[in-house]
């Protein structure tokens, strides 16, 4: 439930001049739970979220999912369970 208020705070961010915001979302639960989820937010939000299903309960395996699924310059890491603030990036 936590992964909705993350979302909803990275689509409220101030971005920076001349970039734009995607999203790579790694669920390493076991099952793809949050999909649908992730589904319903990229639409609500009118984000580009790109959904992936890393099943290892390992940090690191879910970051090199984000890694490779980004198509960006520029990377940062968020948890699903934090908030950005306006200006984070």
């Amino acid at each position: 439930p936590e992964l909705a208020d993350t979302l909803r705070s990275v689509a409220a961010l101030e971005k920076p001049e001349g970039l734009e915001i995607g999203i790579v979302v790694a669920d390493n639960d076991d099952e793809p739970g949050a999909q649908k989820l992730v589904k319903a937010l990229a639409e609500e939000l009118k984000l580009p979220i790109r959904y992936r299903h890393a099943p290892a309960r390992n940090i690191s395996i879910a970051r090199n999912a984000c890694l490779d699924a980004s198509v960006s310059d520029f990377v940062a890491f968020i948890d699903d369970d934090e908030t950005a603030s306006p200006g984070w990036l």
